[in-house]
Formats: C-alpha cells, sequence, structure tokens
C-alpha cells in the first residue's frame, strides 16, 4: 500500500544548523543563516576594534612624551620610554596613598621635600637613580636621563601641593588638607590611567603654547 503521508515541509538537521525543506519545489530555508551573518559581522568589528585601540593608546603615549618635554620618539622606543617615565608617578602615588590614609604630615612633607629635590637637581633625581638601578638595567630596558623643564616643572608644582598638605594638616585645617589631598590623588591617577600630566599642561598653557598642549592631550592623534 502506497504511502500517502505528503508533508508539504520537513525540517532537515545538519551538524551546523538546521533548514526546513520546502516540498513539491526543492526549496530549503535555514533561520540560522542571518544570525550567523549577524554574529560575523560582530566578530568582524570586535577584530577591527583592537588595532584601532591600540593605537588611540599608542598616541596617548607619544603625546605623554611630548608634553614631558622629550623628544619625539620612535614607534619601537615609545612604550619603552613611557614605562620608564612612569615609574616616577608610580612611586608619588604610592606616597600619597599611604599619607593619606595615616594623614601623614610627615609622608607629605618628605614626598614634597623630594620631588622639589629632583626638580633643583635633576641629576640627582633619587627616582631617576631607583629606576636606572632596577628596571633600567634589565636587557631591551630605556634608561632615564635628567628632566627635561617641564617635567621638572610639574615636580615643582607637585612638591609645592604636597608640602602645603603637610602645613594644613600642621595647621590642624584638617578639611581643607582633604580637599587638597583629593586633587592630589585625582592628577596623580591622570598621569597612571590617562596619560595626562596636570603640571606639564599648565607649564605648556603659561608659557603660551596653548596649542601645544592641547596637541599633547591623551586622545589627540
Amino acid at each position: 500500500m502506497q504511502n500517502k503521508e505528503n508533508p508539504i515541509a520537513r525540517r532537515v538537521s545538519s551538524s551546523g544548523a538546521s533548514s526546513i525543506e520546502v516540498a513539491g519545489c526543492g526549496a530549503r530555508i535555514n533561520p540560522g543563516a542571518r544570525h550567523d551573518a549577524e554574529v560575523m559581522g560582530l566578530a568582524d568589528r570586535s577584530v577591527e576594534h583592537v588595532p584601532r585601540a591600540t593605537a588611540m593608546r599608542n598616541a596617548a603615549k607619544r603625546n605623554f612624551i611630548l608634553q614631558q618635554g622629550f623628544e619625539d620618539p620612535a614607534p619601537a622606543v615609545c612604550p619603552h620610554q613611557y614605562s620608564a617615565l612612569v615609574f616616577q608617578p608610580k612611586i608619588v602615588l604610592i606616597g600619597i596613598v599611604a599619607a593619606i590614609l595615616f594623614h601623614s604630615q610627615a609622608i607629605f612633607a618628605t614626598l614634597g621635600a623630594l620631588l622639589w629635590w629632583s626638580a633643583l637637581f635633576p641629576k640627582l633625581n633619587p627616582f631617576r637613580a631607583l629606576y636606572n638601578r632596577t628596571w633600567g638595567i634589565r636587557p631591551g630596558a630605556f634608561r632615564l636621563d635628567p628632566s627635561p623643564v617641564p617635567r621638572r616643572a610639574a615636580e615643582i608644582e607637585a612638591g609645592t601641593i604636597a608640602l602645603a598638605i603637610a602645613l594644613l594638616i600642621h595647621s590642624g585645617l584638617s578639611l581643607a588638607a582633604y580637599v587638597v589631598e583629593a586633587v592630589f590623588l585625582a592628577a596623580a591617577l591622570a598621569v597612571l590611567i590617562g596619560s595626562f600630566c596636570t603640571g606639564t599642561f599648565v607649564y605648556h598653557l603659561l608659557r603660551g603654547q596653548a596649542r601645544f598642549a592641547f596637541q599633547t592631550l591623551p586622545w589627540e592623534r
């Protein structure tokens, strides 16, 4: 007896997806095709985003180096020089956090004295000496030279803020000290997170180099 079962359509399964085959015309509809195309498009956009983000990050590092007063670095040297230059801000940030936690006049005063010393005697900068004798001796590492004027100006500004906080704590003006501490902490984080140095930016503005200052912002390319 002939099988009378003649379905209009039947579902065909495969290892990759499922489709619907329409009887009598050979047409096959694959509901997953559009979804797969969307997934592939999203993957392509994600892959394209990676080199773009890397390029933006490299541009921010280059701008930071220029903002500090150094010459335009070669692309191969840029990341190594940037890592060397942010060594000092990392140490300063540790000092700031410790001083805030302990509300310590002594730590702020010491930090301010070290920053002023580094600015006045760049060849005797203790942060630079510490880096060159530790991280700077590794193969392929960038060795730090004495800081140029913009970087020393930033050290003076940071040292002045640290000494001002020590004076506020000594005078019993705790609320004012906490406000200035917050500003100091934000400036230090801007260097390490945003590759932006407030001190050198202000220096270039005061020198009448506003166009150059804005060209060294992290997002400029």
